[in-house]
């Protein structure tokens, strides 16, 4: 029997993730994290379809749904959910468990045809939670490991300084999230893809703040011999630190690595690579994002770190972009995959 599965949706540049996994109570359970945007087929055919099947299946529900923090890429599929009757009206929120840091602000629960948070209408996501589910609204690194069902997750980020930065932040500045610029549909400058891995100067550290992205809920999830590092959209200093901790400073052997932010170059840093031994990487991202993500930059990081593994980097989404990424590096041997054929999704059997 098949004891775990681990499914990265197509959340075009966000995330969703499905984990399924049989407990040391003998039963299966559901874990979600993040949600994708709420448009069009991309919740269609990822987090709905998903969800059809956990509330078909008798004796299965969602048991934890973790929302990694409050980008729209990350909760828009759960605010789309809010409004589809049809499938809410199916799924048992009152046997679920929420991770979910949130602010004092609401969402806007409608269908939008922008990435702009708004406080002004629609449901209010967070009561909504408290009324249905169960919310644990402090997930921080404070929160140590936390048994599932026999598997563990071991908070790396946020620290507690993180989320209550945010939150002040969101306090302060609710006119800039009302109208902050959309995500395009087209990247919004030139992609680093047609620069040849030898040129790039991977010794150069990115740095970049963002109180929304520094909240990120990011665990090492481990379940018997298995172990995957969850990042979201994390800042790397946070990671290292905290790596660092729970492992005495030793690198953690990992079987698969979540790659922070989509890919950006500016939440990896050389030394996070340090403490992680791990051959296979995943990035949740399309290429066609205002950010150009995944940036080249950050996959010929892992692969410099790595100069005698063979690496495996996943990307959940083919296109004309995702897959022309070492077109220049005619020479190298890059192993880029993708979903399989006929397949939206990354399916993970350990």
């Amino acid at each position: 029997m098949q004891i775990m599965k681990i499914t990265f949706l197509d959340a075009g540049c966000g995330d969703a993730i499905h984990i399924r996994f049989l407990g040391n109570d003998n039963k299966i359970h559901n874990i979600i994290i993040d949600g994708g945007t709420e448009k069009g087929s991309v919740y269609d055919d990822g987090l709905r379809k998903t969800l059809k099947e956990i509330v078909k299946t008798p004796d299965e529900y969602i048991d934890l749904w973790i929302l990694s923090h409050i980008d729209d890429d990350h909760i828009g599929g759960i605010l789309r959910l809010l409004k589809d009757t049809e499938l809410l009206g199916n799924v048992d929120f009152s046997k679920t468990k929420f991770w979910y840091n949130y602010s004092i602000w609401d969402y806007d629960t409608g269908i939008r045809d922008s990435n702009r948070k708004s406080t002004r209408q629609g449901i209010n996501l967070r009561d909504y939670l408290i009324k249905n589910s169960i919310v644990n609204e402090s997930i921080t690194t404070d929160s140590g490991t936390i048994d599932l069902w026999g598997a563990k997750a071991t908070i790396l980020s946020p620290e507690k300084k993180n989320l209550d930065e945010l939150k002040e932040k969101w306090k302060k500045e609710e006119s800039l999230l009302r109208t902050r610029d959309s995500s395009s549909k087209k990247a919004a400058g030139k992609n680093d893809y047609e620069t040849p891995i030898e040129d790039f100067d991977i010794s150069k550290e990115h740095k970049s703040h963002s109180e929304e992205n520094a909240s990120s809920i990011a665990f090492l999830f481990e379940y018997k011999e298995a172990a995957v590092l969850f990042t979201a959209d994390s800042e790397p200093d946070v990671l290292i630190a905290n790596l660092k901790r729970v492992n005495n400073g030793k690198p953690v052997q990992l079987d698969y690595m979540q790659l922070p932010h989509h890919g950006s170059k500016y939440n990896l840093r050389n030394e996070l690579l340090e403490l992680v031994k791990c051959s296979n990487y995943i990035i949740s991202a399309d290429g066609f994002n205002k950010s150009n993500l995944p940036n080249k930059e950050t996959l010929v990081k892992v692969l410099n770190a790595n100069p005698d593994k063979e690496i495996q980097f996943y990307i959940t989404q083919k296109n004309s972009l995702t897959d022309s990424i070492f077109d220049v590096d005619k020479e190298s041997k890059i192993n880029l995959n993708f979903p399989k054929k006929g397949e939206r999704n990354l399916f993970f059997d350990i």
